[in-house]
């Protein structure tokens, strides 16, 4: 019998981010399956809790913070478009600390995302991920995401030109 999580997921607020300003540098130095690199981000404390604010104020923007024990562990955030037409859809970012790959945060998140996003009448969820993030991309697909492309160079990470899926949920509303 397999343990129960010991994370919760929860939406961020303002007062988070200091904590999801260091999860998200730990991430940057951590992966290099983020899109920043390490160094280049930096948001200061003030910065991250108006981008917070801003993204609360609208119904399709969602921000989480995975915790464990009180510590961060794991973000994502869905901004949501702003003219008319692409209302309708939201761009995920997601990021787990490694020492939490496997355990679920990643896809729990996703499922409140998912959750959020029926309750909310979007129609589509998209993201992008790296072609070789094996773990992220078959967690995409048990949350229900589909493959729709493949951006071709779309990063440059370490020197070399990496390929991004694009993957998409399409909700019923």
């Amino acid at each position: 019998m397999s343990k129960p999580a010991r994370f919760k997921v929860r939406r961020a607020d303002e007062s988070d981010a200091a904590a999801i300003i260091e999860l998200r540098r730990a991430l940057f130095t951590e992966t290099s399956f983020m899109l920043w690199e390490p160094g280049e981000f930096q948001e200061s404390v003030e910065e991250e809790a108006k981008r917070i604010s801003r993204l609360n104020a609208h119904d399709n923007c969602l921000m989480l913070l995975a915790e464990e024990d009180g510590h961060p562990i794991g973000t994502l955030t869905a901004y949501g478009g702003e003219p008319r037409r692409t209302r309708h859809r939201v761009t995920l970012a997601v990021g787990v600390a490694r020492a939490h790959w496997g355990k679920g945060v990643a896809t729990a998140m996703l499922e409140f995302t998912l959750r959020w996003s029926r309750e909310t009448q979007l129609r589509r969820v998209e993201l992008t991920v790296h072609t070789t993030n094996q773990r992220a991309i078959a967690a995409y697909k048990r949350c229900g995401f589909q493959v729709e492309g493949v951006r071709r160079s779309s990063l440059l990470v370490d020197g070399k030109y990496v390929d991004e899926y694009m993957m998409a949920v399409i909700n019923d509303v």
